[in-house]
């Protein structure tokens, strides 16, 4: 698994240019299901027969990252940014990126401390008044490497140490998940949903979801780990185990089906805690709308420091995610 992990976590796969992803998962996949598709909006979708085609299930995750989109080249050479999905300005400072298809390499920069006011110090630093050095002497220069739309990710390098993992985008470790359950023979007929677009509120999910309309639904997730210094609100811990959701901003869990979820996992003794409530959005809603309602769940990995240059993770924590969805897959639930 350790490469898998790497080399998932070093991909840039910025929300809305997902292509390093979506062909490393292909890649991963084509001889473990019995057909394997990419929708127009980028989804991988897989299919694989179950025992009983009594149901059609749909279990998913997300294949993007939060990230940035070049928006202007300053005459002196500097790369102007956006944010392409949820991203805390104050954690940008000094950070290395990597900048469109060349992997140009740039550091993020502001106005040095000497040159700010009083006030300006005082205050934090918008995404406005950032920039990124590529070391281009000016616009020309600047513009041979770069373009308006090119797509930025962090250049962070994938660490394992111990039981913990570190690297950019482990909100896409979920895949790693459904890559393991593919390996059961499911008890349904079963779709493996690697949606793209997650950052945009979850519209790769709505529409495979739409376009499958399963009986049931479950999506991995990773949600935040509050477990951190001086934190009061501690919603889900690094190995604590598979986190069981109970609802978020955009969807409230099928009581019935978060039961059978949970009673599997006690089954199997996978180690979960659960989280009743979280102020983050998963597509977990989008994908139940989009297909009519259909009951769904939601299981996470807890992660830290989520969409920053380094998120951290458990191993144990992943491991029990990835036993969870094998075991769903395999056993499927009744509700």
């Amino acid at each position: 698994m350790a490469f898998t992990l790497k080399k998932l976590s070093e991909l840039c796969a910025v929300c809305g240019c997902e292509d390093e992803a979506r062909s490393y998962i292909i890649a991963e996949i084509k001889e473990k299901c019995d057909s394997v598709k990419t929708d127009v909006l980028g989804n991988v979708i897989a299919f694989k027969r179950g025992i009983s085609p009594e149901k059609k299930v749909l279990i998913g995750t997300n294949i993007d990252e939060p990230g940035f989109i070049v928006t202007d080249i300053t005459d002196d050479g500097y790369i102007k940014f956006g944010a392409v999905g949820r991203i805390d300005p104050r954690m940008l400072i000094a950070k290395r990126v990597v900048i469109g298809e060349d992997k140009i390499k740039g550091v993020i920069g502001i106005k040095a401390v000497h040159l700010t006011t009083r006030d300006e110090r005082g205050t934090a630093v918008k995404l406005s008044d950032m920039y990124i050095d590529i070391g281009a002497a000016n616009k020309k220069k600047a513009s041979k490497r770069v373009r308006k739309g090119d797509y930025i990710t962090f250049d962070t390098e994938f660490e394992s140490s111990g039981d913990s993992i570190k690297g950019k985008a482990l909100d896409r470790f979920g895949t790693v998940c459904l890559i393991e359950a593919m390996d059961e023979t499911p008890a349904y007929d079963t779709y493996f949903v690697f949606s793209a677009q997650r950052e945009t509120g979850g519209r790769g999910m709505m529409v495979a979801a739409y376009s499958i309309r399963p009986d049931m639904i479950l999506i991995v997730d990773t949600p935040d780990a509050a477990d951190v210094y001086r934190s009061e609100h501690v919603r889900a811990r690094l190995g604590g185990g598979a986190v069981i959701e109970y609802m978020d901003r955009t969807n409230i869990s099928d009581t019935a089906m978060t039961a059978a979820v949970a009673r599997l996992a006690a089954a199997k003794k996978i180690k979960t805690q659960n989280m009743t409530a979280a102020t983050e959005r998963t597509i977990a809603g989008a994908a139940g709308t989009a297909a009519d309602g259909a009951p769904t769940a939601c299981i996470g990995i807890p992660c830290r420091y989520s969409h920053t240059p380094v998120c951290m993770m458990n191993k144990n924590d992943l491991s029990a995610v990835s036993a969870l969805c094998a075991a769903f897959v395999k056993e499927g639930v009744r509700i």
